[in-house]
C-alpha cells in the first residue's frame, strides 16, 4: 500500500469533513513529526512503519472530533493556538472578525480627537483568539477578554502568554455577556455562541469537542446575538462599533436589530467563501 492509498482509506471514513484528504495528510504529518509538504512528497512511496498514533487520531476523526483537539492545536492569525475541550476550537471564517475589528479601529485612531488608546472588548473569548490577535497587531490598543467559563479563560491566559510579548496587554474577565463588565469601549466585538439549540446537540453527538456552552444560540441562535446588540449602548463611547460574528442565515435579523437599537453605519464583511459573516455598526 502506498502513502496515497493509506491516506485515500483513512479519508473516505472522515464523513463529517470538507477536506478529508488534508486531514488525513495533517493526521499523518502530526504522527511522524514533519510538515505536510513532506507527506505530499511521499505520496507515492510505500506505506512502512506508520505509526499507531496516526491510526489512533484517524478514528478519532472518524467519530467526529476535530483536527485541532486531535493535535491540540490551531492555527489562526498566523500564530498557533492551544485548544482544548474546554474551548471552541478558533475557525479561518473568524480572522474576517479580527480584519473588521483592526479596521474600524484604525479608523477611530485616525479620528481628530483621538487621543488616549483605543478601548476594545472581546465578549465570549474562548481560546482568546481573537483578544490575543488584535493585541499582537495592535500593542498600543486597550484589549479586555471576557467569557463566562473560568476553564475557557484559563486556556486564554495560557494563549497569552506564548503569543503576547506582554501577556498583560489583555485583561481577562468573568462575565456572563455585560454582567461583570464596567467602563466604556470603544469597539465590542463577540464571536459569541451561534448555532442553533437542536443542531448544537446533534453535533456533540456526532463527536465534536467544542463544550455546548460554545455552540449553543438558543432556539435558533440568536439569543446572545440579540442580547449583545441591546445592551451594548450603555458599554460604547459615543460613536462606538460592535462587530459580531454570525451564520450568514442570521445577518438579516441582525441588521435589523442593529438599527432597532440605534446603530447606524452598518456593514457587512464576507468570508473567504463570499459568505456574509460578520456585521457591524456605529452607535450614537
Amino acid at each position: 500500500m502506498t502513502v496515497r492509498e493509506l491516506l485515500l482509506e483513512a479519508a473516505r471514513t472522515f464523513s463529517a469533513s470538507d477536506s478529508p484528504f488534508l486531514d488525513a495528510v495533517i493526521l499523518l504529518a502530526h504522527s511522524l513529526d514533519v510538515p505536510k509538504e513532506k507527506i505530499l512528497a511521499m505520496l507515492p512511496e510505500e506505506a512502512r512503519d506508520v505509526p499507531a498514533s496516526f491510526f489512533e487520531m484517524a478514528d478519532r476523526r472518524r467519530r467526529g472530533e476535530s483536527i485541532a483537539h486531535i493535535r491540540g492545536f490551531r492555527e489562526f492569525y498566523g500564530r498557533t493556538f492551544l485548544v482544548n475541550d474546554d474551548v471552541l476550537s478558533p475557525r479561518q471564517d473568524t480572522e474576517i472578525l479580527v480584519e473588521a475589528v483592526l479596521e474600524a479601529g484604525d479608523m477611530c485612531a485616525s479620528m481628530p480627537n483621538a487621543s488616549r488608546p483605543l478601548k476594545v472588548l472581546d465578549l465570549c473569548t474562548g481560546t482568546g483568539a481573537v483578544a490575543i490577535s488584535i493585541a499582537a497587531e495592535r500593542p498600543a490598543w486597550h484589549i479586555t477578554a471576557s467569557d463566562i467559563s473560568l476553564k475557557a479563560l484559563e486556556a486564554a491566559q495560557q494563549n497569552a502568554h506564548r503569543l503576547l510579548a506582554l501577556p498583560s496587554a489583555v485583561e481577562f474577565v468573568v462575565s456572563d455577556l455585560f454582567s461583570g463588565i464596567s467602563g466604556q469601549f470603544d469597539i465590542i466585538v463577540s464571536n459569541p455562541p451561534y448555532v442553533p439549540r437542536a443542531q448544537a446537540k446533534q453535533l456533540i453527538a456526532d463527536g465534536w469537542k467544542d463544550p455546548l456552552v460554545a455552540l449553543d444560540g438558543g432556539i435558533d441562535g440568536m439569543d446572545f446575538i440579540r442580547a449583545i446588540i441591546a445592551q451594548a449602548g450603555e458599554f460604547l463611547y459615543k460613536n462606538g462599533v460592535v462587530l459580531l460574528e454570525m451564520d450568514p442565515s442570521q445577518v438579516s435579523e441582525a441588521v435589523a436589530l442593529f438599527k432597532q437599537a440605534g446603530f447606524c453605519e452598518i456593514k457587512i464583511w464576507k468570508d473567504l467563501a463570499g459568505r456574509e459573516r460578520v456585521a457591524g455598526g456605529r452607535y450614537g
